[in-house]
């Protein structure tokens, strides 16, 4: 049984990478052994465990996933960042916080996500389409990440309760401290954990100027706070969990958040253009678990239910037409309700059978309907029928059952699924769409060897339209619709891959090839290149298709103390665009063409004293040529960027030879590089300068 699990933890696209450490990968191992979380011919692998967390300064998911190739962060801040898997942007991605997770946004001119890896002990990366199991939209992949429990904090102390604290230092303009505090008594435990993360307006690399002539990026200073409370109950082999978390960002923010000023500025030097006021941003989820064993032909029961919300409130938005022009204070809410349950049945002695469900029901809640202000001089028909319609709050449910088997047949293990997803949509003027679909997954594991596994998966997948933006779903605009007989887009993934490991050297690489159709896409041209808006009534629509292939390799060598690592990704994503509107666009949030992405780093770990010192390196090739592609005569924007590299030292020391006490430092972006991260349009927000940060925590 342990060689099969381990077959299985080496699946290709949610692989462990060679480059990964033995401690994560045993990490992942246990957490597989105990959990059995597999999801097809693969499993979500655990990038960075609770002790790999505790070791870096890193306060962001970007910090987290430096080592990761194939995922790439935008510049900026907070929601300022874009997030790219496989160059696949948030429009087909997801951030998944204990299973729950939402796929509608605020505005397309920023950032999707918020999540404080202060509170969570295990960050993993999904990608490209997933198999049956993997739950709903997972078309292009995730970063799925789970919340601490009480039992993660006690580990290494031999008492019931326990305090952690935590403090740090950046050079460049931040710091922060947390406290948890956490124990257990007869069948029940509970935690509380607090974060506060306060960063002023970050200096970006030698050579970068704001249009005032100043080193620091405007408005880019973020006050995160964030904290969860979790209380469980286990009884025998059930429990139950219920917790609620929030992550809030607070900070003087352009409308635009992905560009920060105008590109070019007005000749008074103001900013009005892009509107700067006070805002926050609050993500919270409040989730109910269960979990259980050993319930006669059930092995294994896992449910969630959870009630998830992302608000924007603005103190003033009277120069914000995405707003509406509204003056003073307004808020917008997106509601997310959601209700997963899995089941792992044993049949036999080869074959595991994974079955369940999946609910998810997301609603828009705008700060008032405006659509009676709305003004079309050249078009008094069009103005007249904005006005006169009876606006509704969007609408969208989300529904899906499974079935999955995994079979182990001697140095194979073959896994085969079919999954139902359906959607109902309900658009802001009423108008009504619903689509089901069927998809297949197949995945094969070969292990001639303890040391060697190849893999090959065929995986289908959906994700339905996206509620139009929230920011926008005022009216005063115009209004956005829905064609009929719009469908869920449909991703088609083939991936081979392969896994040598002999506990010293370790080698590992994928390659894939993926095709969606039926490629939704809302209007895009919500103004003309002047800023004009462009009015009336446009549709959501089925707008083309879109391809994506690439590859994935990594290699690590340990010996001792000494560890190295190395690794690359490059995938050519690119966009078909079919549609009479020109809907599809370059726009980030759908794909961008990041150049050949490689890390490596080197490391070594001394026993007396207990510290490691370590080198980290990411280098992003020069890339050429738009994600867009038209099958027609208009002209798709040619982006180039340019490359860069990126070195940081770091290190990290256990004074009392043990993983409760942690003293970190590192120094980010070593040669105060000036630079573009390639997953934002062209040259936007700037990558951080030199950072020398220092990082202590502390658990007794």
């Amino acid at each position: 049984m342990k060689k099969t699990i381990l077959a299985v933890l080496v699946g290709n696209v949610f692989m462990v990478p060679a480059w990964a450490d033995t401690e994560a990968v045993n990490a992942a191992l246990e957490e597989v052994v105990v959990k059995g979380d597999r999801q097809g011919a693969k499993i979500k692998t655990n990038v960075v465990t609770l002790q790999k967390k505790d070791e870096s300064t890193a306060t962001d998911l970007r910090g987290l996933l430096e080592e990761e190739p194939a995922v790439d962060f935008g510049g900026g801040n907070g929601t300022s960042q874009f997030l790219t898997i496989r160059g696949m942007g948030q429009n087909s991605v997801d951030i998944k916080i204990d299973n729950a997770y939402s796929d509608s946004q605020i505005l397309y001119h920023q950032g999707r996500f918020i999540i404080d890896p202060s509170l969570v002990k295990i960050v993993s990366v999904q990608k490209g389409a997933g198999s049956a199991s993997s739950g709903i939209g997972a078309t292009n992949g995730a970063i799925v990440a789970k919340t601490l429990d009480a039992a993660d904090l006690l580990k290494g102390l031999d008492k019931d309760w326990g305090v952690r604290v935590n403090a740090g230092y950046a050079s460049n303009n931040g710091h922060n401290y947390g406290t948890s505090v956490f124990g257990r008594a007869g069948n029940f435990d509970g935690l509380f954990s607090y974060s506060r993360n306060d960063e002023s307006d970050y200096k970006a690399g030698k050579g970068y100027a704001n249009q005032y002539g100043g080193n620091t990026v405007l408005k880019s200073g973020l006050d995160k706070r964030s904290y969860l409370a979790k209380i469980g109950a286990t009884f025998d082999n059930h429990r139950i969990v219920l917790s609620h978390m929030q992550d809030q960002h607070r900070g003087e923010r352009f409308v635009r958040e992905e560009f920060g000023w105008e590109t070019t500025p007005r000749t008074d030097g103001s900013l009005a253009s892009n509107a700067p006021a006070y805002r926050e941003t609050t993500l919270s989820n409040t989730n109910l678990e269960y979990t259980a064993k050993n319930l006669g032909f059930i092995d294994k029961l896992e449910a969630n239910a959870y009630l998830m919300k992302n608000k924007r409130y603005s103190a003033d938005d009277t120069n914000n037409g995405y707003a509406g022009n509204v003056p003073g204070p307004t808020t917008t809410m997106i509601d997310t309700k959601g209700a997963n349950v899995g089941l792992d049945s044993r049949i036999g002695q080869y074959t595991t059978l994974k079955y369940g469900v999946n609910y998810r029901h997301q609603e828009i809640e705008p700060h008032a309907f405006l659509n009676h202000q709305y003004t079309n001089r050249t078009n008094p028909a069009g103005q007249a029928l904005v006005r006169s319609y009876n606006l509704t709050n969007p609408k969208k449910t989300d529904s899906g059952a499974y079935v999955e088997a995994i079979n182990d047949i001697g140095d194979f293990t073959l896994t085969a699924g079919l999954r139902y997803d359906h959607f109902d949509i309900k658009t802001h003027d009423g108008k009504s769409v619903s689509d089901g679909r069927l998809n297949p997954s197949f995945g094969l594991i070969w292990q001639p060897l303890e040391t060697l596994s190849f893999s090959a998966v065929h995986n289908y997948a959906t994700r339905s339209p996206r509620l139009y933006d929230a920011l926008l779903t005022h009216g005063r605009r115009g209004i956005v619709s829905i064609a009929d007989g719009t469908k869920a887009e449909r991703a088609r993934n083939t991936e081979i891959g392969f896994n040598y490991n002999n506990g010293t050297f370790a080698a590992s690489g994928s390659y894939f090839w993926q095709t969606i159709k039926d490629a939704i896409a809302n209007p895009q041209n919500r103004h003309d290149a002047a800023g004009n808006i462009i009015g009336g009534v446009r549709e959501a629509a089925n707008a083309g298709y879109i391809k994506n292939r690439g590859y994935e390799l990594g290699a690590s060598y340990r010996t001792g103390g000494l560890i190295a690592k190395a690794g690359v990704a490059h995938s050519k994503p690119r966009l078909y665009d079919t549609h009479p509107g020109n809907l599809l666009s370059a726009n980030p949030e759908f794909a961008v063409q990041a150049g050949r992405t490689w890390t490596a780093s080197l490391a070594y770990r001394f026993n007396q004293p207990n510290l490691e010192i370590g080198w980290q390196n990411r280098t992003v090739e020069k890339a050429k040529g738009s994600v867009l592609v038209r099958d027609r005569n208009g002209n798709a924007a040619q982006v180039e960027r340019k490359s860069y590299n990126v070195n940081d030292i770091f290190a990290n020391w256990k004074p009392l030879g043990k993983d409760t006490l942690n003293v970190n430092f590192s120094v980010n972006n070593v040669f105060n590089k000036y630079y573009y991260p390639h997953s934002q349009r062209g040259e936007t927000l700037p990558g951080i300068g030199r950072d020398f940060r220092l990082a202590v925590n502390y658990k007794f």
